[in-house]
């Protein structure tokens, strides 16, 4: 059997004209579920793995890259469930909400997600009827059933993703299980039903998100080397030049290959490296150098980066070791790497609000993200991504974290500031963040309009200080400062403007 060939709507026209892009889409699923079954879809993705043998190491790894990021997807989606989207009340107003109310938020959350990565967008052709705007929105049920169907027993990383059940696929997955399957059916069938579950979760966040009025975050994504890397080849379709310009035209072909080389460089703008190591994954920000494993490199070609060496010794027992240098095969990736076992003495989180203090969505949307991933101080957006800030200067992190405590639990507008003011300086001088659209973020989550004026006096308490410290780390004795601003790469004279 031949890989199926289709064409399918352009990936950045799904922000840019969700409509078209959206019917463009339900035209292609309308004439797919006639011509493809689970079968010739597995055995398309499954001929082209094996016929590309370059291919076959980074799309193992990127596989084993997705199940992680949907146990951690499917995490965040159980956490917010149970804090933001209870407490506005969601599944009464999402009943209540007209087809056409309903309709232009999942149109939201489709565009969203689809928009996240390549490998999502395309892979709604293994959804089907499920992801039409029609179905999702013509009964409320159709989206809830979908989010108690994703989300976890409980707010944890699971060891293994819950994948979303569907009697075709289903039925498919039994009777390969029935056989003898190779490796390369085995990673095709996985794959699509790892991406079919991970783009209707994000499908899901972002609709409910839109509707309670909660901004989703970007999803971090690894930094593509088109000339090291080969890549992941798209799942169940293959397109030659002859095959697009035979659908096409030659004109049409040459426009649409423009058009594809222009939205390949847009999506790598503002994306970024991150640490391999599971337990970390920080994101570089350009201020230091990864390592690189030599031995995967020199004989693979593998790219695998760690921000430290502790993250590399880290790493090494239980997951790198038995890969290191070698050839990928689907039963070593089969599996998310094991969750980071929880420290023996659990994290300080964040408590619940005191007295009459009442939190938005969005500020219960980055508590739940703060308890689920304790590690962290916060998360802003004000990027190209979603960034986690941590701060690894110990005296520093705990005073962060004593005025953070009180801003989120208390609402206190002096706390607010001070941190607002901290978390804006802090990132003032890095060129992934946006400074505007980070006050912004913060004025949402306190409901605080008057933060930048707030910001600015802070800034002038700074002014005044005989040191330069920012009125967080006032505290802090002038020896501990200047450590703090060598070992964060700070310049200490830099003014915050807004």
């Amino acid at each position: 059997m031949a890989a199926v060939s289709f064409m399918i709507p352009q990936m950045q026209n799904a922000l840019k004209q969700p409509e078209r892009w959206n019917s463009e889409w339900e035209n292609t699923i309308r004439n797919m579920e006639r011509r493809f079954t689970p079968s010739a879809l597995v055995n398309s993705l499954a001929l082209t793995f094996a016929a590309q043998p370059l291919r076959r190491d980074a799309s193992l790894r990127e596989h084993q890259t997705i199940l992680s990021n949907l146990c951690r997807t499917q995490a965040i989606l159980t956490a917010t469930a149970g804090t933001c989207f209870a407490g506005a009340n969601l599944e009464e107003r999402w009943m209540k909400a007209s087809p056409d109310l309903r309709g232009k938020h999942i149109l939201i959350g489709l565009s969203s997600a689809c928009s996240i990565a390549r490998n999502l967008h395309d892979a709604r052709v293994y959804c089907g009827r499920e992801l039409t705007l029609s179905h999702l929105r013509s009964d409320g049920r159709t989206v809830l059933e979908l989010l108690k169907a994703v989300l976890l027993p409980e707010v944890a990383m699971p060891e293994e993703p819950k994948l979303l059940p569907h009697p075709a696929w289903d039925a498919f997955a039994a009777a390969q299980a029935r056989g003898s399957p190779n490796d390369s059916e085995k990673y095709a069938l996985a794959s699509i039903l790892t991406l079919r579950t991970k783009l209707i979760c994000h499908v899901i966040h972002a609709t409910l998100n839109s509707f309670v009025g909660v901004e989703l975050p970007t999803v971090a994504v690894a930094k593509y080397n088109k000339k090291n890397n080969p890549g992941e080849p798209f799942l169940g379709r293959e397109f030659g030049k002859s095959v697009v310009e035979g659908m096409l035209g030659v004109a049409g072909a040459k426009a649409q290959a423009k058009e594809n080389k222009a939205a390949w460089k847009e999506r790598q703008r503002g994306r970024t490296e991150h640490c391999s190591y599971g337990g970390c994954s920080k994101a570089n920000d350009g201020s230091a150098k990864f390592s690189r494993c030599k031995t995967c490199w020199d004989n693979m070609q593998r790219e695998i980066l760690y921000c430290s060496a502790e993250c590399q010794k880290a790493d090494w027992k239980p997951q790198h070791k038995s890969i290191c240098g070698k050839p990928l095969t689907f039963e070593a990736v089969s599996k998310p790497p094991p969750p980071i076992p929880p420290p023996s003495k659990p994290a300080p989180q964040i408590g619940p609000a005191v007295g009459n203090y009442e939190r938005s969505p969005s500020l219960v949307y980055q508590i739940g993200w703060l308890n689920l991933n304790p590690k962290l101080d916060y998360v802003v957006r004000g990027g190209a991504e979603e960034t986690n800030l941590d701060f690894p200067d110990p005296e520093a992190q705990a005073l962060f974290r004593r005025c953070r405590e009180k801003a989120m639990t208390t609402g206190d507008k002096q706390s607010i500031a001070i941190m607002a003011h901290f978390i804006c300086w802090m990132t003032l001088d890095k060129p992934r963040f946006h400074l505007a659209a980070i006050v912004e973020q913060l004025k949402k989550e306190y409901v605080f309009d008057e933060l930048p004026r707030a910001i600015h006096e802070m800034q002038q308490r700074q002014n005044k200080d005989p040191f330069r410290r920012p009125p967080l780390l006032a505290p802090m004795s002038p020896q501990n400062w200047v450590n703090f601003c060598k070992g964060m790469n700070v310049n200490r004279q830099v003014v915050l403007e807004l």
